[in-house]
């Protein structure tokens, strides 16, 4: 579970999360750490939240993560997961998002995909690398997305995949603020858009864990093509190249890297600019704080284990946008860093509770979800 970001430009924001695992035994999943492999196929962690900001007001909901193993799965064979969420707000706001993962044939072939639908408050500065402070306006769109893929293993040696992809944006925006950028249609798509567009990915995946990776490597190159033959009312191409790898250091610590790309040519709307910021990218900048239609961003992150199921990390990244790639330089680049917290929810797996606080240029934020950032 990706849980809802909590930032502090937002007003203060509590998270109250209760972790119940649906088995009492040790590490969570069905059968416990001790079971037989046949009873343990089947593993789950459920997130009760509790949250407040002026946006929504109380709000609250449930997340979690599911794994799946079949009958006769070998030894370090990666699970089938699926991660969840679902909240709802005293303001009648409401977001769900799933995202199944399958492997099939004894991790030959894997399905992914995402169901996302919200109506959901956001912010946007404009576009660009310099957006400034001042510009901050509040709107609130109704977004349907989803996305799914299909990947065969092409080189099973070096865990090669490759296979189609579909995408599928559509948002309308409900409301925004009286003479902002929105409502003088100042942004491309300021009212709505539907972006529908198939692709290619090729991915790159070594990880030693899927969860919480001590080695290995994860790269992953993507295309989508957005074309009015496929319902999209905007043309354009998305590109993304993902290089992330994973160090191991010292006993049980771990030095992961990320060096990230992305790209939208051709008459993107503005919901579909690469974005910089959130809970994954950027800590420590409000999700979207800056867009625009290339993306440079790296980080790194130390992880190390303290005490029992604790652990901790330190982070830092680098990252930009701008309208053309000529633009993108070391110079201009933000700047975040900070520290968080581990708890590992269910030991089988791996799986964390994560809690992050981060500081980028005159902006600070902290964040409780699942999962590392990458």
């Amino acid at each position: 579970m990706r849980g809802k970001k909590s930032h502090s430009s937002l007003g203060t924001a509590l998270t109250l999360s209760l972790a119940v695992a649906l088995n009492a035994a040790g590490g969570g999943f069905l059968g416990g750490e001790e079971g037989k492999e046949e009873k343990a196929r089947l593993g789950a962690v459920v997130l009760p939240v509790l949250f407040s900001m002026p946006e929504t007001r109380w709000g609250g909901g449930v997340g979690g993560l599911l794994t799946y193993r079949p009958a006769g799965s070998r030894e370090g064979e990666r699970p089938s997961l699926l991660y969840f969420y679902a909240i709802y707000t005293q303001r009648r706001q409401f977001s769900t998002k799933w995202e199944p993962e399958a492997y099939f044939d004894f991790e030959k072939s894997l399905v992914k995909a995402k169901f996302q639908f919200e109506k959901y408050p956001e912010k946007t500065w404009g576009l660009g690398n310099n957006a400034p402070a001042e510009r901050e306006e509040d709107f609130t769109p109704r977004t349907f997305v989803l996305e799914i893929s299909f990947q065969r293993k092409l080189w099973p040696a070096r865990d090669l995949y490759a296979g189609p992809l579909y995408q599928l944006e559509s948002y309308e925006v409900l409301a925004s603020e009286p003479g902002g950028l929105l409502d003088t249609a100042a942004l491309p798509g300021a009212s709505g858009a539907t972006s529908s567009g198939a692709g290619f990915l090729l991915n790159w995946d070594t990880r030693d864990n899927v969860f919480f990776p001590g080695r290995g490597r994860y790269w992953q190159a993507a295309a989508v093509w957005n074309h009015r033959l496929l319902g999209s009312r905007f043309r354009h191409t998305a590109l993304k190249l993902d290089l992330r790898q994973y160090v191991p250091v010292l006993a049980s610590h771990v030095l992961a890297l990320q060096v990230l790309y992305q790209a939208a040519l051709g008459e993107p709307p503005f919901k579909s600019l690469p974005k910089l910021g959130g809970d994954s990218l950027l800590r420590g900048y409000y999700s979207g704080r800056y867009r625009d239609r290339h993306l440079l961003a790296l980080q790194a992150e130390y992880r190390l284990p303290l005490w029992w199921r604790f652990g901790a990390a330190a982070f830092a990244g680098l990252g930009q946008v701008a309208e053309h790639p000529g633009r993108l330089g070391l110079k201009t680049m933000k700047l975040s860093a900070g520290f968080g917290v581990r708890f590992k929810i269910a030991p089988r797996e791996g799986t964390n509770l994560r809690l992050d606080f981060a500081w980028g240029e005159g902006t600070s934020g902290f964040y409780f979800t699942a999962a590392e950032a990458f």
